[in-house]
């Protein structure tokens, strides 16, 4: 598609078969352009399309007997954006969930001593590990995390794993065994870290529902597969997206996040549009 066609003539070049990428980033207060973050790649898109929606009101003209139309008024006019991601990283997640990111303190680099896991314990049923602060542990299976699940009692009686137990390390989840040898239901279970790995290694995190909806610049860099190297820059200066439609947990197809938003105006730039902008070049 190598920009205006000039020659009068029908052009195959400018048939579309659509191709592309979808950069974001949120917007600077003070300019109105995308601001010290720059522009984030959202990975690929199987599907992105705009639409214009157009809202009219027909003047009827009533001096005959037959009412007619006799002028049409555009009231209203606005773009919308729509796409799919099927790469679903942090960062996706949290827009697609309206959130934030940040980084969880694993706690399995911390020490403890005798942190209760419940106080009536029930054969056969499955318990977070937490520690003395309240807080979930990881990755249990770190060098040099050493830690134990006992009974509570004078003295303390050590539970054996495979015969009382089995653990997801990972996780952090304990399954209390309904043929455990070491412990009964009600008794007390609780566990102790004795040496905490020596580097920590956090968990990435995303708080759902921390914002009403995802604002910024969306570019969207089209690569015709019917004139490959000829790309289309369209540059929504200002949208705003929701989630759109369900994320499939499982399934038997590749899950993806979908995505639909409005184009407003960015009253702070100077394009000759400040909700749509489309670019491109000829090709040499």
């Amino acid at each position: 598609m190598p920009g205006f066609n000039t020659s009068g003539l029908p052009d195959t070049q400018d048939y579309v078969l659509g191709k592309g990428k979808i950069l974001f980033g949120l917007i600077d207060s003070t300019t109105g352009l995308v601001d010290a973050n720059g522009l984030r790649d959202l990975g690929n898109t199987p599907a992105f399309t705009a639409s214009v929606e157009v809202e009219k009101r027909d003047h009827k003209n009533s001096r005959d007997c037959l009412a007619f139309v006799d002028a049409t008024f555009v009231t209203s006019q606005k773009v919308n954006v729509s796409f799919q991601l099927d790469e679903i990283n942090f960062e996706n997640l949290s827009d697609f969930f309206s959130g934030s990111t940040e980084t969880f303190n694993n706690q399995h680099d911390v020490t403890h001593t005798d942190t209760v896991i419940t106080a009536d314990v029930k054969l056969g049923r499955s318990y977070e590990l937490r520690a003395a602060n309240g807080q979930r542990v990881y990755n249990l299976g770190a060098a040099g995390v050493v830690y134990t699940l006992e009974k509570d009692g004078s003295p303390d009686v050590l539970l054996v794993e495979g015969t009382d137990y089995t653990i997801d390390e990972a996780l952090g989840i304990v399954h209390i065994l309904a043929g455990a040898s070491n412990i009964a239901a009600g008794d007390q279970l609780q566990w102790s870290i004795t040496t905490g790995a020596s580097t920590p290694v956090d968990l990435d995190q995303v708080n759902a529902l921390e914002r009403s909806q995802v604002e910024g610049t969306l570019v969207f860099i089209q690569d015709n597969a019917n004139d490959c190297g000829q790309k289309t820059e369209y540059r929504f200066h200002k949208v705003q997206l929701t989630a759109d439609g369900e994320l499939a947990m499982i399934g038997d197809e590749e899950s993806v996040m979908s995505f639909s938003g409005t184009a407003a105006v960015n009253s702070q730039i100077t394009d000759a549009s400040q909700v749509l902008t489309i670019r491109t070049y000829d090709m040499v």
